[in-house]
């Protein structure tokens, strides 16, 4: 790391693109909590399907509106 410099290490090594799914998880977790509450796998990933689906809907609700303005 010392060598190339921190920037290109991480795009070497990924670690940008593990730190948001990282940070993806820990939100999710916050969240809705670190376990799930169905008993069956199929169960289970309709679970985490709506709990993704949700978590998305509120980071969407909370991204500001762009548009461009014109003089």
């Amino acid at each position: 790391m010392n060598q190339v410099g921190r920037k290109q290490w991480k795009l070497d090594s990924g670690y940008h693109r593990r730190s948001l799914s990282e940070t993806a998880i820990f939100r999710l977790k916050t969240i809705f909590g670190g376990k799930l509450r169905r008993r069956f796998f199929d169960n289970q990933a309709v679970e985490l399907f709506l709990q993704c689906a949700a978590l998305n809907r509120m980071i969407q609700l909370g991204k500001p509106d762009s548009y461009k303005v014109e003089d």
